[in-house]
């Protein structure tokens, strides 16, 4: 009787790691399913606005896993996004297209360890443009994105590398304001955004990724993500210099995340300040011919 109740016990468990796994995998292919197939549609007229940008600032990491201190240290960003309207005859719905990737190394305050952290965020959403004033537009939609940050701590023996992996649903808005001061043009921009459900992977503290991903035992480290145990607050306020023959776009964005499982809490923040250049450009019959007076320009 004994025997049967440890080989039932040691088959459920089995059959619940499968499970764990097998809706972690599930999660993450129709996410990456539905990023891919959205960002190969493109239609064939359309007026897209491009922004890059490159930043340094500051960071600061707190990761339980790995250690109970706060590490800050210094930050570099690189920041891209595309907007354009989802259809020919459309001004009301834009498609939004963003991507985030940032790096730098940390150290503890007394400098006696140090943690490199390398972030990246591929995001797409959709926003409705509303037009109260002139000159001013106010976007309100929703971003969906991947969130996958690297740490690794050149001093932990056993376990130095933590991984914050998340998707999830975001509210955002932005408000975007266009100012005349004399022939020249400035266009202020500030946008926001916030997760308010999705999925994230948080491990047991003291758990191998080697047998987490290598095995697959991810025990009790696939999570739903909501208000109550993720919180985020991710923005940014630009101005767009328009010179006759480029855009500047001079940028503030702070990013600060926390999240927590497993009696493990996570915490980051970011503050960075960008240059980059904005591209409008345009695509009509593949290319064979400019965009007519009539079509609706998604800066407008």
């Amino acid at each position: 009787m004994k025997i049967k109740k440890i080989m039932y016990f040691c088959s459920s468990n089995l059959k619940s790691n499968d499970m764990v796994k097998f809706r972690a995998k599930t999660i993450l292919f129709f996410v990456l399913l539905s990023l891919t197939s959205i960002f190969a549609q493109e239609p064939k007229n359309t007026i897209t606005s491009g922004g890059w940008s490159l930043g340094i600032g500051g960071v600061s990491v707190h990761d339980e896993y790995l250690s109970p201190l706060v590490y800050t240290g210094t930050l570099f960003r690189a920041d891209y996004e595309s907007m354009r309207f989802i259809s020919d005859s459309n001004n009301k719905v834009s498609l939004q297209r963003t991507l985030m990737v940032s790096g730098g190394m940390t150290d503890n305050e007394a400098k006696t360890n140090s943690i490199f952290y390398l972030a990246l965020r591929p995001g797409i959403g959709v926003h409705y443009h509303f037009r109260p004033v002139t000159n001013l537009k106010i976007l309100v939609g929703g971003v969906w994105d991947v969130f996958f940050a690297s740490k690794y701590s050149f001093n932990n023996g056993n376990n130095p590398y933590s991984a914050d992996i998340s998707t999830q649903l975001n509210a955002s808005a932005i408000a975007q304001y266009t100012m005349n001061i004399k022939k020249f043009q400035v266009i202020f921009r500030y946008s926001t955004r916030s997760p308010l459900a999705g999925v994230m992977f948080v491990p047991e503290y003291g758990s191998s990724y080697y047998e987490m991903f290598t095995l697959g035992k991810l025990g009790n480290a696939i999570h739903f993500a909501s208000l109550n145990n993720s919180f985020a607050w991710n923005s940014s306020l630009s101005a767009d210099l328009m010179f006759k023959r480029m855009i500047l776009r001079l940028s503030y964005t702070h990013d600060y995340e926390k999240h927590h499982a497993n009696s493990l809490h996570f915490e980051s923040m970011q503050n960075v300040f960008s240059i980059g250049t904005v591209i409008n450009f345009s695509t009509f019959d593949r290319g064979k011919r400019k965009a007519p007076a009539s079509y609706n320009d998604i800066n407008k």
